[in-house]
């Protein structure tokens, strides 16, 4: 019967290479050996205690891991801390702990990634991207699925910096590891639309067969068609439309490039299918309803639209400034937003100003209001208005955004104020005396006077309906 010793225990490290208790021998890379207990090492590893009790192995063949690897392995199993474990053994370690089953060891490994190996110094490329491959290997070679979930999780991207890192990560696309293309996957999660650019980019210079590589249709097989079409629509139908193209020049595409490209294709329209018998297809103008013109209906309800709706409310071109006459002395704007996506969406406002008396006078003054949708789930709205802030988004904010997922918008521009409501809620009341930014006193001042014409601009491809006219 065992001895009832629970691990990990401090058996004292200086009992390691005793040639009284080392009755094993762990052979080394470059000749060396350790010299360890085998009740020691049987304790806190099951299959040691296997090869040794069992299979009366007295030597371990080691030279699958660097000495520095074997060493703090070793230390670890006799004093039951990890005091030499550091970035560049954790791998070799990590290993060892899996391959030998100490359980308590790959707690430790898990709990020193997410400590020491995410914690960036310089928060550099190179440190991000070491810490991705060390995910990205345990995941393909151990199956060892946290260290990537801990990655996404505690590695904080924005788009740009995401968009950059997985450009850079997924570089020379030919040749990148398969677990890289999956990674790379799950690193971009809703944001699959810069995958689809990583790859339209690589084939766009060659519609020639030879481009579909092994990692383009492993990348086709593995896209989630669903949740890019949902998110990105826009970009989902440009790969479509160019994965179709590339199949019609393509003669000599052979069957598997084609079957590939044709599953993707149908995937697109059995979800299309899907979503237009669910009630969710891609909001077109006859399949909306309840958006009454007095606005009094449930904001949730996002089904189909009445004859009278439609001869009112329109979809408005994806980024185009399309002119909207105005009705002076007040401009008011109205649209709604059907559900779609809304991160990273972005609607503005163009006001076209006389210009006024002047030694060198323009013929116009433009100023423009535009917002954007930074955070789904809190439904958090920044915005810039042109000549009272600065230009920048994530630095003004609307107050108080209702997360439903139908919104009616109104924007109203009067000598004094720029006013926002969203569903009865006033978002924003900008007093252009008063609420403007430091060292914008003067150049706000135009803002009070009344506009010769008003443009509207959006980036939602779809799920955007603009009332007809300005009122």
């Amino acid at each position: 019967m065992k001895p009832r010793i629970r691990v990990p225990a401090n058996f004292g490290k200086e009992h390691i290479n005793s040639p009284v208790h080392g009755n094993i021998k762990l052979k080394l890379k470059d000749g060396q050996e350790i010299k360890v207990n085998s009740i020691i090492m049987s304790l806190n590893s099951p299959v040691i205690d296997n090869l040794t009790s069992n299979l009366t192995q007295s030597t371990l063949e080691m030279d699958d891991f660097t000495n520095s690897a074997v060493d703090c392995f070793v230390e670890s199993m006799y004093t039951g801390d990890v005091e030499k474990l550091e970035k560049l053994n954790f791998e070799d370690v990590n290993k060892m702990a899996h391959v030998f089953k100490v359980g308590w060891l790959s707690k430790k490994c898990v709990l020193f990634y997410k400590t020491d190996i995410l914690k960036f110094e310089n928060n550099s490329y190179r440190e991000i991207e070491f810490a991705c491959e060390i995910a990205s290997r345990a995941h393909f070679h151990l199956k060892q699925k946290q260290f990537v979930s801990l990655f996404v999780k505690h590695v904080t991207f924005d788009l740009v910096s995401k968009n950059t890192f997985l450009q850079r990560y997924l570089a020379g696309f030919a040749k990148v590891p398969r677990r890289r293309i999956d990674t790379s996957l799950a690193v971009a999660s809703k944001d699959l639309n810069i995958i689809g650019n990583c790859l339209t980019a690589y084939l766009s210079s060659n519609f020639e067969c030879a481009k579909f590589d092994e990692n383009v249709l492993h990348l086709l097989q593995k896209l989630d068609v669903g949740k890019f079409r949902q998110t990105y629509p826009s970009q989902f139908m440009e790969l479509v439309n160019f994965l179709s193209e590339i199949l019609e020049e393509s003669e000599s595409a052979c069957d598997e490039v084609k079957s590939t490209i044709t599953s993707f294709i149908k995937r697109r329209r059995t979800i299309a299918e899907k979503d237009t018998r669910n009630g969710t297809s891609e909001m077109e103008l006859e399949d909306i309803e309840g958006l009454e013109d007095s606005v009094d209906f449930g904001y949730k309800n996002v089904q189909s639209q009445t004859a009278y709706v439609k001869s009112v409310w329109r979809q408005p071109p994806i980024c185009q400034w399309e002119v909207i006459q105005p009705s002076p002395p007040i401009q008011s704007v109205q649209f709604f937003t059907l559900g779609e996506p809304e991160l990273q969406k972005r609607i503005g406002l163009f006001f076209k100003f006389p210009a006024d008396e002047s030694p060198a006078p323009m013929k116009t003054l433009d100023r423009r209001f535009i917002m954007k949708c930074e955070n789904n789930d809190s439904s958090a709205w920044s915005y810039y208005i042109n000549g009272c802030t600065k230009a920048v988004f994530n630095s003004e904010f609307l107050y108080n955004v209702p997360r439903d997922k139908v919104k009616h918008w109104t924007v109203t521009k009067t000598f004094t104020h720029l006013n926002v409501t969203c569903n009865d809620v006033t978002v924003l009341n900008f007093n252009f005396a008063t609420d403007h930014s430091t060292g914008y006193e003067n150049s706000c001042q135009i803002w009070v006077k009344n506009c010769s014409s008003v443009s509207f601009w959006t980036s939602y491809a779809e799920n955007l309906l603009l009332k007809s006219q300005v009122t």
